[in-house]
């Protein structure tokens, strides 16, 4: 990508981009018994939150996440109870950073890059998430659709986080190991970066984002050098 002279704002994904997930995928694995069952529960779970924004009938993420968690129990035809579902979920908010993100966002900050997340989760979801992860300091603002209810990919997600961020689209770049996000963010006119976690991919259908990089620590390598 051509440098430029104006450093964009970076917006974070957090779930599987900041955060190491596996934790949750070993505790939902057990207690849907099946090797997929993270991987089911979770398209769910996209899934039905881009219902939500189609009805128009919103309900937070942990919610959607423990109603779909208990429709992939039955559709394994496996009995599980409420109390299993909230225990196995309640990981989420013990998660980890993966091993590259502190040094890739402290380089970024360094630099004087702006940096905010964007996540479907919850707030106080996230603000548990970034404390026990030791990620808070580094972003200056932490937003969540919660505040405007509909879900990422919707346009009107990033649109809104530009306005809280006071800057236009295409001054921020998403940072997103997803790629329906990084097709959402592109079509709401953002500049984009698939970041390459395992199992990840690109939406070969959509926008091609403009940078990919393996980790955290490498896109922040290649966005100083371009914005020296």
């Amino acid at each position: 990508m051509t440098p430029h002279k104006n450093k964009p704002v970076l917006v974070f994904d957090v779930n599987e981009t900041l955060l190491d997930m596996t934790p949750l995928k070993i505790s939902v694995n057990a207690l849907l018994g099946n090797e997929q069952g993270f991987r089911i529960w979770f398209g769910m779970l996209l899934h039905y939150s881009t219902v939500s924004n189609s009805i128009n009938e919103y309900y937070d993420f942990s919610t959607i996440a423990a109603a779909t968690l208990g429709m992939a129990a039955t559709s394994m035809n496996k009995k599980i109870d409420e109390d299993e579902i909230k225990e196995a979920l309640s990981t989420i908010k013990t998660l980890e950073a993966y091993p590259d993100v502190k040094n890739g966002l402290k380089l970024l900050k360094d630099n004087g890059f702006r940096l905010a997340t964007l996540t479907n989760s919850p707030p106080h979801a996230l603000k548990q998430q970034l404390i026990n992860s030791n990620l808070t300091d580094y972003f200056e603002q932490t937003l969540s659709i919660d505040s405007l209810k509909k879900y990422k990919p919707e346009a009107a997600t990033y649109l809104w986080a530009a306005k809280e961020l006071a800057v236009q689209p295409e001054e921020m770049l998403m940072i997103a190991a997803h790629g329906w996000d990084i097709a959402g963010a592109s079509h709401a006119g953002l500049a984009t970066c698939f970041i390459a976690r395992e199992g990840q991919s690109i939406y070969t259908l959509s926008n091609k984002p403009d940078y990919v990089a393996d980790d955290i620590l490498a896109i922040a390598e290649q966005l100083v050098a371009a914005y020296k």
